[in-house]
């Protein structure tokens, strides 16, 4: 195992895979729409070999699977799920899969979502479904189900910059999150240990913290006061009935435990949130702050 084809190359966690294996001895093709974006100039600056396209890019991608003896799929972000962004999310992983099936790739490792198995209630044709399709193939592959992102805290929709913290969660259940760097690290673990994760699936994560925990370390580490402003299940309908009910999911079942035992049995040291604010998110936060000013 020495090529490996990183998908959403510049996003979040892709970009942090590509570095870890970058560093860690690993050729990367990077694939990527905008090879002269800021983001993927830095991946080439690093060793990666940028690919350009996206994987609906067929010919792209088979050629580029050609190429490599393994893939981290991430499929691309969908901001407002419905069940038809849902069933062409689906469909595009599986003709992702099939591709890799037909090159002969040695091992995928999916990056999916935690509890996307108790989703499969409400949507049938989603990331479940890719699971499924990647472990019941000829393939070799594992999966893994990131946590939360630390990272999506910086995102608008959760009012930050505006010295607010707004929450569409339930306020008291307790939820795990992960740093992007980490599941960058474990992808690198698994690639480097394919036969052993061949066949798991692994929900992927750190502490678990309610959202009110959550806003408190927010105002101790910004040394400032937050507006802790909570969603109300209603509205979340309004916006997206897909969201809305995996709230109402987390809010009833919660999500399964993670299994820290095998997690650390490979790394035994992950990101906590303390960690990552004093790392980079508060920083963060104070850019967009000013930003608003």
């Amino acid at each position: 195992m020495k090529k490996i084809l990183v998908t959403g190359a510049t996003g979040k966690q892709g970009s942090a895979t590509v570095y870890e294996l970058l560093q860690n001895g690993f050729d990367v093709f990077a694939l990527t729409r905008n090879p002269k974006s800021p983001e993927a100039e830095q991946l080439k600056e690093a060793g990666a070999q940028l690919v350009k396209g996206d994987l609906e890019d067929v010919a792209v991608l088979k050629d580029a699977l050609s190429k490599v003896d393994g893939l981290y799929l991430v499929l691309p972000p969908v901001w407002i799920s419905n069940v038809e962004t849902d069933e062409a999310e689906a469909a595009l992983g599986i003709q992702t899969l099939k591709l890799a099936e037909e090159q002969g790739i040695q091992f995928v490792l999916y990056s999916s979502v935690m509890a996307s198995d108790k989703q499969d209630l409400f949507r049938p044709k989603f990331k479940f479904t890719i699971e499924r399709y990647l472990l019941e193939s000829q393939l070799q592959g594992a999966v893994i189900r990131p946590a939360s992102f630390m990272e999506n805290l910086l995102l608008p929709s959760f009012g930050l910059g505006e010295g607010k913290f707004i929450n569409p969660l339930p306020e008291e259940i307790p939820i795990p999150w992960v740093a992007t760097k980490d599941i960058g690290t474990f992808a690198r673990i698994i690639f480097q240990h394919y036969n052993d994760f061949n066949g798991k699936t692994i929900d992927f994560g750190g502490k678990l913290l309610t959202p009110k925990h959550v806003w408190k370390l927010l105002e101790d580490k910004l040394n400032q006061k937050i507006e802790f402003i909570q969603i109300p299940v209603e509205m979340l309908h309004q916006q997206s009935e897909m969201f809305a009910k995996l709230v109402e999911m987390i809010a009833k079942e919660g999500y399964d435990p993670i299994d820290y035992e095998l997690i650390s049995s490979w790394m035994p040291k992950l990101t906590s949130f303390e960690e990552w604010l004093d790392a980079e998110g508060v920083d963060k936060i104070k850019e967009l702050q000013a930003l608003n000013k």
